[in-house]
């Protein structure tokens, strides 16, 4: 359900663009419907909410102080970041493309709410998903419950 104030925006983007329909995307992605989530969007999501991380913390704001900046709900802010069910507003997707200077059709396509033409996005998304995640030594707690579950599956 959109908010008032989101309402409020989505009105006065249309009416910069003289009665145009508008979609906060770009050409060559299309909005698409609500669909069960798969692997590939999970991918796309988890990929988004790193991004909007690595980007607050590249920044050293806080998220308070982020969501401030961009001017986005705090909770929505939350739930991108630790939520990967969660889907966020085309406002504050939008909010965050012209913030941190990225497409915002492309941005829209990882959130999971417009769909590219091509795989680009999707291919792109899972490579900095697959090294977004910085590598460390596992403590002896994590040593000793990878070991122990390990066990337990190798057996018979």
């Amino acid at each position: 359900m959109r908010t008032p104030e989101e309402d409020a925006w989505i009105t006065q983007k249309a009416a910069e663009e003289d009665g145009a329909l508008v979609l906060a995307g770009s050409i060559g992605f299309h909005v698409i419907e609500a669909t069960p989530v798969t692997s590939d969007v999970l991918a796309a999501r988890l990929s988004f909410a790193k991004f909007v991380q690595l980007a607050r913390l590249r920044l050293h704001l806080s998220k308070e102080q982020f969501a401030a900046k961009v001017q986005i709900p705090l909770n929505e802010l939350v739930c991108i970041e630790d939520d990967d069910k969660f889907t966020p507003s085309l406002r504050t997707v939008h909010r965050l493309a012209e913030f941190l200077k990225v497409s915002t059709g492309k941005l829209l396509t990882l959130a999971g709410l417009a769909e590219a033409k091509d795989s680009q996005v999707r291919e792109a998304a899972l490579r900095f998903a697959a090294k977004s995640e910085p590598l460390r030594k596992l403590t002896q707690e994590e040593q000793q419950a990878f070991d122990e579950f390990a066990r337990f599956l190798s057996s018979h």
